[in-house]
């Protein structure tokens, strides 16, 4: 869950600063919503690059976590059958 928080801290972070950026640059001559439409966009486009290794750690938190569930849910499955 760690890996998870860090991920949307960083990501919410970048719109930010994204966001902020592009307020300036634009100097406000648009309304909200097209800045936020801006920032979102950009945003998303520098987080692939960015933020690749946080997202690769949180790839593998959830590998991790969903191999260990499935062998779980393998190990109760056999010992049903053994009953």
């Amino acid at each position: 869950m760690k890996e998870f928080a860090i991920y949307t801290g960083l990501r919410a972070a970048l719109f930010a600063v994204c966001f902020a950026v592009v307020w300036f640059a634009l100097n406000a001559q648009l309304s909200v919503f097209p800045l936020l439409l801006l920032a979102l966009i950009v945003s998303s486009i520098l987080s692939i690059f960015v933020l690749r290794a946080a997202r690769e750690r949180l790839a593998g938190q959830i590998e991790r976590r969903a191999t260990k569930m499935s062998q779980r849910i393998e190990q109760a499955r056999s010992a049903e059958d053994e009953d």
